[in-house]
């Protein structure tokens, strides 16, 4: 109803974002393996360390002398150089536990529950894009898992005291479900591009009937006031315009990948690796599904081109105990890191040649790593005490190995990197805390989120 009766103007007047120095023309692409990935697997292989504790499956030289990879990341590996991997990561999450969950994703354990490094942004930032009016903060939510690892990953993404508003927009219309197992799920081949909430997004009328009504509504404005020379009036005139940008340019446009160039679409495309899902019923016979991070990580670039601040993208499954509910690390890294490996190296191929690597942060992680010893299955259980991360872009220093673990893998023997640096690291990318503090009527909660912790060591 608001966008039918021009009502945006004044949405966009509370969210006026060329009126907020402190906004870096920055995102942050968030990528969740959600469950826990493998350090040893993935990008601290220990090859030296005794069989039991080393990689399963080898590893890979890379791009950086004496860094190897997880041999499932041949990809990454030819990447390396411009990649920042940490090898001194710890988080709070000794389970998948929501509140754990929720200490990660906000960087604190503060009470009462606290905003999401994205529910901050989103407030201090405005809700949408000023111009674009894409939201500023999205979640992709991938649909390839149970609802327990989801349902906790998108309730850990909390407004805290704020409005619903502020939490993120997820195109696929799941929206913090609670009890877990009601969340709902696209289905494997769903294109979110085509969801209700998108549709909603579009301008219905027709263009020249549009181009009437706003020629009409200007000529009662004028009629009404006559007061053009009105410093106020004219911002108004500012807003109505930004209005009508978002409605004739569609929010939806950036969620919509059949206007994407194919040949990018197929250099994404995950969706031949079949995915080995949990289906928490109790069987060994998982489920099988196409991988959407491919289309996920496409999603994300798209949306940070038309002004997203924030992407979320969820991949959750990295839970590789080797249970009834569970893969062992074999199955597990078989299906999920074929998909990840290319959908990310995908994704940092494509924004260098866009001229856009130095303007996106890519980050990597799960909520956890995994013990250092397999055990009798042939898993990996769950270990916060030391976690795999990779960043990339952002400007910041890369081509290096961040920090230390020692020899069996199961602890930083360097200052810990923690999930208040990487939160920190975050916001910072985001917003300018030295201009927050020229404005008194900030909150200054928000403002100390901003400027407590520092960026993690070693990016700058």
């Amino acid at each position: 109803m608001g966008l039918g009766a021009l009502g945006l103007p004044a949405l966009l007047r509370g969210n006026p974002g060329a009126e907020k120095p402190w906004v870096r023309d920055r995102s942050v692409v968030w990528v969740w393996l959600g469950g826990g990935p493998p350090q040893h697997e993935t990008w601290d292989p220990k090859p030296g360390a005794p069989e039991g504790v080393r990689t399963m499956f080898g590893a890979v030289k890379t791009s950086l002398p004496g860094v190897t990879f997880g041999a499932h990341f041949p990809k990454l590996a030819e990447r390396a150089h411009r990649l920042a991997v940490l090898r001194s990561f710890q988080t709070p999450c000794k389970d998948h536990q929501e509140n754990w969950v929720r200490t990660m994703l906000t960087g604190t354990d503060a009470t009462p529950s606290p905003l999401s490094a994205g529910s901050v942004y989103s407030y201090l930032r405005g809700t949408n894009h000023p111009k674009t009016g894409v939201p500023s903060y999205v979640l992709l939510d991938s649909g390839n898992n149970g609802d327990f690892l989801q349902s906790h990953f998108l309730r850990g993404n909390t407004p805290g005291d704020l409005p619903k508003a502020y939490a993120p927009f997820n195109p696929a219309g799941v929206i913090t479900p609670h009890p877990p197992v009601s969340a709902k799920k696209l289905k494997p081949d769903a294109d979110v591009s085509f969801s209700p909430l998108l549709q909603n997004m579009e301008l219905r009328l027709p263009a020249d009937r549009a181009a009437e009504r706003r020629q009409l509504l200007m000529r009662l404005d004028t009629a009404a006031r006559g007061l053009e020379s009105d410093p106020a009036f004219t911002a108004f005139d500012a807003y109505r315009e930004q209005a009508y940008t978002v409605l004739k340019g569609s929010v939806a446009e950036a969620f919509r990948l059949d206007r994407e160039n194919p040949k990018t679409v197929a250099r994404y495309d995950t969706s031949n690796i079949s995915l080995t899902c949990p289906n928490f019923v109790g069987l060994k016979d998982f489920p099988q599904r196409p991988s959407m991070l491919g289309r996920q990580m496409l999603l994300a670039r798209r949306l940070c081109e038309a002004g997203a601040g924030l992407v979320m993208v969820e991949n959750c499954g990295w839970d590789f105990h080797d249970s009834n509910l569970d893969p062992d690390q074999k199955r597990g890294l078989e299906s999920f890191g074929p998909s990840l490996d290319w959908a990310i190296s995908a994704f940092l191929d494509d924004v260098r040649e866009r001229g856009l690597e130095d303007r996106i942060l890519l980050l990597v992680c799960g909520e956890m790593g995994r013990t250092p010893k397999i055990n009798e299955k042939g898993g990996r259980d769950h270990w916060p005490t030391l976690a795999p991360l990779l960043v990339a872009g952002g400007g910041f220093k890369v081509g290096q190995v961040i920090g230390a673990s020692d020899a069996q893998g199961s602890r930083p023997t360097t200052t810990p990197v923690t999930t208040a640096d990487l939160v920190s690291t975050i916001l910072r990318t985001l917003l300018d805390p030295t201009k927050l503090r020229l404005f008194p009527n900030i909150r200054q909660d928000l403002l100390r989120r901003v400027e407590e912790g520092q960026p993690i060591p070693g990016l700058v």
